[in-house]
């Protein structure tokens, strides 16, 4: 079984529920599908909550992760009007890393991400609580 995502408006935040086995062509299939959801409705943060995610991806698993998810994003604030998301990807080991290597790829390329193993984190990263304040 692939990953599967359930995709849910709160107040200011796009909620991105994913189950299912990891593989990078199905993370990037859930972050577009997340992306082209979420500006339309002028959200410019989304929550990934991978905790019902299984898998242990390898570094070149992450780092191509990290290059897609950066790319995404330059392009969003090259267009026209520039668009800027704040993503934050809540999760736990092994499918994340604890050095967050995929997150240092994406950063070092300019995206907005941050990894966690705390939803609380994750939520306070983005600037919003559960219930989407």
């Amino acid at each position: 079984m692939g990953l599967t995502i359930d995709l849910q408006s709160r107040k200011y935040y796009l909620l991105a529920a994913l189950s299912g086995a990891f593989s990078v062509r199905g993370a990037q299939d859930a972050y577009d599908r997340a992306v082209k959801a979420a500006l339309p409705l002028g959200f410019s943060r989304i929550l990934f909550d991978a905790s019902a995610v299984t898998g242990n991806p390898s570094q070149d698993e992450r780092y191509s992760l990290g290059v897609f998810v950066a790319a995404g994003q330059r392009l969003l604030a090259a267009s026209t009007p520039p668009r800027y998301l704040q993503v934050a990807v809540y999760g736990h080991q092994p499918l994340i890393d604890p050095n967050r290597f995929g997150e240092t790829v994406a950063l070092n390329r300019g995206a907005k991400v941050k990894v966690s193993e705390r939803l609380d984190e994750a939520l306070a990263w983005l600037g919003v609580s559960p219930e989407g304040r």
